[in-house]
């Protein structure tokens, strides 16, 4: 009996074992520990952990972080494990921006710095530098984390200063800041303008982008596509007259969903609706 091919035993056996199963994996011999390591296999093993029915919930409280474990298969009381935190925040002081294979993109209160942490492995990385690069504030910043076509690991950085906006990625492979453009002749850049949370689906990020107390015509959609590092604008329906707001909620790799809310001031009440936006 011939031995199974070395990818199919790395990328379709080991990388469907549990997170301590693949440390102990490391420990067989060099070539494992270089290939576990690889980012190659940190996807195929985040993608398998993801649709795993044992699931991680990270608790935040006042001071404490616990990660809980959720197994839908069999459900029952599991005991909390507390979360280390490698560096001096109290969690109520930290802004949790953004998430991605198990990691986590967090700005620090007191001093604004941008973080990327792994709570299960307690590693972390300050992107903050001496030329303001990887500085956030929350009012006015927006943010979003993705992986691109040669498989690095992004955060992508609209940093809104005294009217200006200027476009930064950080790329974790390369540990540097780079800028890129942003839309041309676009008023996004005020401070009039709030921006929502990325929403990462089918290669781009994509950013609600609403005019403070503004009509529909407002409304915006911006995505950035994270292989060409380009902006896009899309333009909201204009089917509503009062005031709104949306939010987009991850459907599948090829529809994201948009939830409007539409006030209605002379008798408060509230409509909902859904209008789906296909991507790619």
């Amino acid at each position: 009996m011939s031995c199974l091919p070395f990818l199919v035993v790395m990328l379709d056996i080991i990388a469907r074992l549990p997170p301590k199963n693949v440390a102990q994996c490391k420990l067989v011999c060099k070539e494992w520990l270089d290939f576990i390591l690889e980012r190659k296999f940190v996807r195929a093993h985040c993608h398998y952990m993801r649709a795993s029915a044992d699931q991680k919930l990270l608790m935040v409280g006042w001071k404490t972080i616990e990660v809980h474990s959720l197994n839908y298969k069999s459900p029952g009381f599991i005991l909390p494990r507390g979360v280390t935190r490698p560096f001096y925040a109290y969690p109520s002081r930290m802004f949790f921006l953004a998430s991605l294979d198990g990691m986590l993109c967090v700005c620090l209160q007191n001093t604004c710095e941008l973080v990327v942490w792994n709570p299960l492995t307690t590693k972390f990385k300050k992107l903050a530098n001496s030329n303001s690069q990887g500085f956030y504030k929350v009012d006015s910043d927006a943010l979003g984390f993705f992986v691109d076509s040669s498989d690095d690991y992004n955060i992508l950085h609209i940093k809104r200063r005294r009217g200006t906006m200027t476009v930064y990625i950080y790329s974790m492979e390369l540990n540097s800041w780079s800028t890129v453009r942003f839309l041309k002749h676009r008023p996004y850049h005020h401070y009039t303008y709030l921006w929502s949370p990325a929403t990462l689906c089918g290669g781009g990020l994509y950013f609600v982008v609403t005019q403070c107390r503004g009509r529909s015509d407002g409304l915006t959609v911006i995505r950035f596509d994270v292989n060409s590092k380009s902006f896009s604008e899309l333009c909201f329906p204009n089917v509503y007259d009062d005031e709104v707001s949306g939010s987009l909620v991850n459907i599948n790799e090829e529809f994201i969903c948009m939830f409007v809310s539409e006030t209605m001031t002379i008798d408060e009440k509230l409509y909902c609706g859904g209008l789906k936006i296909k991507v790619g």
